[in-house]
């Protein structure tokens, strides 16, 4: 095998582009962090030793975004309602929490179908330096969860550059 059979395009194709503006180590990270959030809904799915035998909580999709101003943190919490959400902040990571139960009842043509359902949610997302918890606000809807946190002034300012003298 030839170094060049692990590059992606060839010469004269173009560089494909990446997804998102973040740095290329910071795209490789979120896409481990979705390759093994991945792999443990696929532990915890039925018949693959779901149901509680791994694990009776499962991680939810997270999605950390930092602008100039504010951190924003986006949660997939498919079914549940906003009552059924716990959000806080603690040690300097937003802690998400939630517990979705759903129980149906229906007779059909002399037949009881009964279903239940319940799960329990659970993620902790280490954020940034410098960071304003009391400015921290959520809003949820559609199954979604949105968690904003302005950046303090000292977290805004540009970095401070040193003049490199000779001796």
């Amino acid at each position: 095998m030839k170094i060049t059979d692990l590059v992606p395009w060839r010469r004269g194709e173009s560089v494909p582009v990446r997804r998102s503006g973040a740095a290329p180590a910071r795209e490789l990270q979120l896409d481990l962090n979705r390759a093994f959030d991945d792999f443990w809904r696929w532990i915890e799915a039925p018949g693959f030793g779901g149901n509680g035998e791994f694990s009776s909580v499962s991680l939810p999709r997270v999605d950390l975004r930092e602008s100039e101003g504010e951190v924003e943190v986006v949660a997939e919490l498919p079914g549940m309602d906003e009552s059924d959400v716990d959000v806080s902040i603690d040690e300097g990571a937003l802690v998400i929490r939630g517990e979705r139960k759903a129980e149906q009842d229906r007779e059909e043509r002399g037949y009881t179908l009964r279903e239940r359902s319940y799960g329990r949610v659970e993620r902790v997302v280490p954020l940034p330096d410098g960071f304003d918890p009391d400015s921290a606000r959520a809003t949820f809807k559609n199954g979604v969860l949105t968690v904003k946190l302005a950046k303090t002034p000292a977290a805004e300012a540009p970095p401070k550059r040193i003049a490199v003298r000779g001796k």
